[in-house]
């Protein structure tokens, strides 16, 4: 198994930048590539902003020019991969642009680097396509955002990924003190976003209907499905639900029966409304948490909110308080 010491960062948009700053926090020197000398300055300003919301909170000690020095950045790409031990791709979500970066990277370099890419639903199977030598290397990690909070990472394999590569890919996220989830077989948008959208799709729905609005339907996600997502999957929520008899009674006697009588009427879409969009765009400028706030400053504000759910929800696991 190869010794992991530098990694290559492809793409230094959000999902970027956020690798970035995760892995420089646990130790490892970064190489972090875009093609654009602008978006790495911007990449660095967010890395710094993130740092500074995790010194505050102490979720990381050394001061930030410690973890800065740690990442390079680079506009040539062969300079970014030069003696690499794990490359992670994160550019845009387009089939032609990875297949070309994958074909590329595996004509490069040694067998034994492994090339993972970051997608949110795109499927290794037909990036292998492109990685003639060594189609077994490639593998999906796909992290959630921000990166550098979110513990969770998907492994995701390609009808080629060996076993080998699934071992130090889930080895490697669990050195960076990441939740690892491996699939068992490969489908589009994962797990994650598969459960997401199912939810998200319903919420354009009722948008859409005019049942409610886009603030009230944040307000029912924060003040009571969301508190209890945060320490308990949909499977443990309705086995409790369920009573003394659990699962096994919700689905046969409980609430689990009677949704059956309306579960009929959720949405059915296989692709968001024009309408729906519409609205739920056009609601967003009445949204009163949104008013007299920048980008930054709700950003901020966010990775400060899931830091303090992350340690009191995973604080133990990884010693943070």
């Amino acid at each position: 198994m190869r010794d992991i010491k530098k990694v290559s960062v492809i793409g230094a948009g959000v999902i970027g930048a956020g690798w970035a700053t995760l892995i420089a926090t646990k130790g490892y020197s970064v190489s972090l590539y875009s093609e654009k000398k602008e978006t790495l300055d911007k990449a660095m300003a967010k890395v710094k902003g993130y740092l500074e919301v995790m010194k505050n909170v102490k979720m990381v000690n050394e001061e930030l020019e410690a973890y800065m020095t740690k990442i390079k950045t680079t506009t040539s790409l062969d300079e970014a991969v030069e003696g690499t031990d794990y490359v992670l791709e994160a550019i845009i979500e387009d089939y032609d642009a990875k297949k070309k970066l994958f074909g590329y990277l595996d004509d490069k370099l040694d067998r034994d680097v492994i090339l993972a890419s970051c997608t949110s639903g795109l499927l290794m199977t037909e990036m292998q396509k492109a990685m003639k030598k060594h189609p077994e290397r490639g593998v999906i990690d796909h992290p959630w955002n921000p990166p550098h909070l979110l513990p969770l990472v998907e492994i995701v394999p390609g009808e080629k990924t060996s076993q080998e590569t699934l071992d130090i890919s889930k080895d490697f996220m669990e050195k960076l003190d990441r939740i690892v989830v491996v699939l068992k077989k490969e489908v589009p948008g994962f797990l994650g976003n598969r459960l997401a959208f199912a939810l998200f799709r319903e919420a354009v729905y009722l948008v859409d209907e005019g049942i409610a609005t886009v603030e009230d339907i944040d307000k029912v996600m924060t003040a009571a499905i969301g508190l209890r997502w945060a320490f308990m999957g949909p499977f443990l929520t309705y086995h409790l639900g369920g009573g003394e008899g659990g699962l096994e009674y919700f689905f046969n006697r409980g609430f689990g029966y009677g949704a059956n009588e309306w579960m009929h009427d959720l949405a059915k879409y296989d692709k968001f409304p024009y309408t729906g969009v519409v609205r739920a765009v056009s609601q967003m400028k009445d949204y009163e948490f949104l008013k007299g706030k920048t980008f930054p400053e709700i950003s901020k504000w966010r990775d400060e909110k899931l830091i303090n759910v992350f340690k009191l929800v995973w604080g133990d696991k990884f010693n943070i308080k």
